[in-house]
């Protein structure tokens, strides 16, 4: 075995434990945001040691750019998919773990009960003319 397939082997070991941990936390946090945590941080470093072993065992400069190419792809959806689906989740106002004691939007929070005050004030008048 050469230095590259030594690589290639520990980068898929260390791919597929961070993968797993990742389904763990998939299946054992309590909320969410968390489970998303779990989905996103944790894959994204998974599926890029998978993506090195793989660019690494084929040795091919065409494959290396393919692997580059797909990883900038996956490294810019996930998190960016997981912000959007986290934001739902926070407007949907979905339950959290009692541990959650920050709420970082809790000023976007007030100013969406305000728009939707607002909102049901402007219906309410609407079908009274």
């Amino acid at each position: 075995m050469n230095i590259l397939e030594i690589a290639s082997v520990v980068l898929l070991i260390i791919g597929t434990t961070v993968m797993l941990l990742a389904s763990i936390g998939l299946h054992r946090f309590g909320d969410t945001y968390l489970r998303m945590h779990a989905a996103t941080k944790s894959s994204t470093l998974g599926v890029g040691c998978i993506m090195i072993a793989v660019a690494l065992h084929f040795n091919d400069p065409l494959i290396a750019v393919k692997v580059i190419a797909l990883g900038m792809i996956y490294f810019f959806t996930a998190p960016t998919g997981a912000q959007v689906l986290a934001r739902g989740i926070h407007v949907a106002r979905f339950p959290v773990v009692k541990e959650m004691w920050v709420n970082a939007l809790a000023e976007s929070e007030a100013r969406m009960d305000e728009l939707t005050a607002a909102k049901d004030e402007n219906a309410v008048e609407t079908q009274d003319s």
